[in-house]
């Protein structure tokens, strides 16, 4: 059995930005190795991810949960004109990561800065 999460296009979600970063950059990314738990991915990116895949499988060792977590351009809203040029601000990249029994299996990126 799997999940899948719709987006309600009625639900306002508002993000308390902080000191969020704008993006995250390669050497952020490098820094996440297979292995680690979501909380310690959590704590180098600074925030939590979108869950776009939840499963269920069953495996002759035990269950299996897997679930899997996006960070793109689209979590951070930013507010001040300066970081909004397209000159300064990568439009689009994200970060797609696969944890399976809560420790990460699997990492993809697109798009990210060095």
């Amino acid at each position: 059995m799997f999940k899948v999460f719709n987006q309600n296009p009625r639900e306002t979600i508002q993000i308390n930005q902080g000191n969020l970063p704008s993006e995250i950059r390669e050497n952020l990314y490098n820094s996440i190795s297979t292995g680690m738990s979501y909380d310690e991915v959590r704590s180098i990116l600074g925030w939590d991810g979108i869950l776009i895949y939840e499963n269920n499988i069953d495996s002759a060792d035990k269950p299996i949960h897997e679930k899997i977590y996006q960070w793109n351009n689209e979590d951070v809203y930013l507010t001040d004109y300066e970081s909004q040029r397209t000159d300064v601000m990568n439009l689009y990249w994200s970060v797609t990561l696969t944890f399976q029994n809560d420790i990460l299996i699997n990492k993809a990126s697109f798009n990210l800065k060095p």
